[in-house]
Formats: C-alpha cells, sequence, structure tokens
C-alpha cells in the first residue's frame, strides 16, 4: 500500500509540475510538443532497448499465458471501443480509448510495485508482460490510431512499423532473443536517456492538463469513462479468468493480473498527441485512472498476496 501511495504520488508531483509550468507561463503548446518529441523519438525507445536486452532468455512454458495475457486486453479494447460507440463518442475517440484501455503503465508503475509485493522472482516474468505491452499491445493501438487518422490499411502498418516506440521495442527484444549484451559505456548511456523520458512525459501530460479548463478534468466525456473502466476494472478481470483457465503457476498468475490492472500508459497521451486524436481525452483518462488505482491497485495487492 505505501508503495503503491508513493509511487502513485510521484507520478502527480511531476504532472503537478507540468501544470505549474503552464499556468507560470513558462511552458506553452510549442513547449509540450517538444518534450512529448522528445520522450517519443528518443527516450522511450532507448528504455525500451536497454531494458529488453536485459531480459533472461524467454521460457517456452510462458508463451502460452503470454498469448492469454495479450488476448484479454486485445478482447478488452475491443469492448472499450464498442461501448464508447454506444456512448455516442466519435468513432476516432473510441478507437483512441480502447487503446488507452489496454496499454497498461506495466514498465515504470507495476513492475517494480510487483517486485516489492511478489518478490525478485517477478523480475523474470513481469517484463515479459511489459515486452508484449510495447512491442504487440502498442503497435496494434498505433496501427488503429493511424487507421483512425485517415490512413489507408498499408499505410496505417507503415506507420507503425516506423514507430520509434515499436522500433525499440523489437530491437530490445532480439537482443534478448540473441543474448547481446551492449557494452557497458552505450548501456549507461541508454539507460541515462530511458530513465529521463518518464518524468518529461509526465510534465509533458501536466502542462496539457494545466491547459483544459478545470471542469474538465473532473468530468470524463464518454470514451475516457469507458477507457477508464476498461483499464481498471475489465482488463485485470479478464486476464485472470483467462489464466485461471490455463491453471498457470501462481507467480505468474499475479504478476501478470497485477501488471494488467496498472493505469493507462503515459505514452498513450504522446501518441494520441502526435496524431492529433482525442489527446485531451487521453491526457484526462491517464490521470484519473492513475489517480484511481491508488485504492485499486492497493486492494489488488492485499487479495494477490492474501
Amino acid at each position: 500500500m505505501l508503495d503503491t501511495l508513493t509511487r502513485v504520488l510521484v507520478f502527480f508531483a511531476f504532472i503537478g509540475l507540468g501544470a505549474l509550468l503552464v499556468k507560470l507561463k513558462r511552458l506553452n503548446t510549442q513547449g509540450l510538443d517538444g518534450l512529448s518529441a522528445y520522450f517519443y523519438w528518443l527516450a522511450f525507445p532507448c528504455w525500451l532497448v536497454v531494458s529488453f536486452a536485459k531480459l533472461p532468455p524467454f521460457k517456452p512454458a510462458l508463451a502460452l499465458p503470454l498469448l492469454a495475457y495479450i488476448a484479454a486486453l486485445v478482447i478488452t479494447g475491443a469492448l472499450v471501443i464498442v461501448t464508447a460507440r454506444l456512448l455516442k463518442a466519435k468513432p476516432d475517440d473510441s478507437v483512441a480509448a480502447g487503446m488507452a484501455g489496454f496499454v497498461n503503465n506495466s514498465a515504470f508503475l507495476g513492475i517494480p510495485i510487483a517486485i516489492s509485493l511478489f518478490g525478485p522472482a517477478v523480475s523474470q516474468t513481469g517484463p515479459l508482460a511489459v515486452a508484449a505491452d510495447f512491442l504487440i499491445l502498442f503497435s496494434i493501438g498505433c496501427a488503429a490510431l493511424a487507421k483512425a487518422s485517415g490512413h489507408t490499411v498499408k499505410m496505417a502498418l507503415a506507420n507503425t512499423a516506423r514507430n520509434p516506440t515499436v522500433i525499440g521495442a523489437l530491437i530490445g527484444v532480439l537482443c534478448m532473443a540473441v543474448g547481446f549484451h551492449f557494452p557497458p559505456a552505450v548501456e549507461n548511456a541508454l539507460d541515462l536517456l530511458g530513465h529521463s523520458g518518464p518524468p518529461v512525459a509526465l510534465v509533458a501530460l501536466g502542462g496539457m492538463l494545466g491547459l483544459m479548463p478545470a471542469s474538465n478534468l473532473v468530468r470524463p466525456d464518454a470514451a475516457s469513462a469507458a477507457a477508464i473502466i476498461g483499464k481498471i476494472l475489465l482488463a485485470p478481470a479478464l486476464v485472470a479468468i483467462a489464466l485461471a483457465l490455463l491453471h498457470v503457476d501462481p507467480l505468474t498468475f499475479r504478476a501478470f493480473v497485477f501488471l494488467s490492472a496498472t493505469p493507462t500508459a503515459v505514452s498513450v497521451f504522446i501518441q494520441t498527441k502526435m496524431y492529433g486524436l482525442w489527446f485531451e481525452g487521453a491526457a484526462r483518462s491517464v490521470a484519473q485512472s492513475t489517480l484511481i488505482s491508488l485504492f485499486t491497485l492497493s486492494a489488488l495487492a492485499l487479495i494477490l498476496t492474501a
């Protein structure tokens, strides 16, 4: 509980700094675009490359649980899209909300808390879920965003293949597969760039929230409500059902369910801003789902460790 509280408060401290800089007129829309570009093109891809390259070799026994995890989250995203459309959300908003409903903040929030809850053995299995989040699920979300923004299917797939987050995740996974490790100096440089990413993205998120009317921050639109409910409640429920049906080992069950219950990743906001689709709704969804997760993750931690 304390670890969850501390990490969520740190997240909101960076968000608050971004909002404060906007209110003091020290950060404007162009500055926010620059911060987003830094995270998108440089910091996060570097983090993915070096983090996945450090992973232990993939165990074939985890293939089926990982596929179940991916399938449950894809179903979550599809249900969020359908729900948002039923609530009269715009088609492109609904697609973006679907991405917000299944891309987890597993890397920066989920893994550290999961390790503190379930022990260091989580570092052998949990990062595989992170790899699935940002190589497979993120790619699906990006392709859907590109299609919703008016691209053809071919152009959407091409844009996704050129996405720096997808490229970074793929390079990292390939390094893991062949057992390649970067020289210490290169690894340290990539680490330095990678760890600078989350604070920059959160400041950009806070700046966007600071530009929005205060009433919009607490009153979610239909797409945001669908995304938040899907991300916080539906996703972990479906993952738990899928893994229970497979009778996976307790540690894998706990790690994957907990990671699927983490709030929407800030990279979803960055991505929607790059495409110009529903980025205010994405910012709201990230902030509100993170705040709600303070309570839901604490409750889930109690259940999974009982």
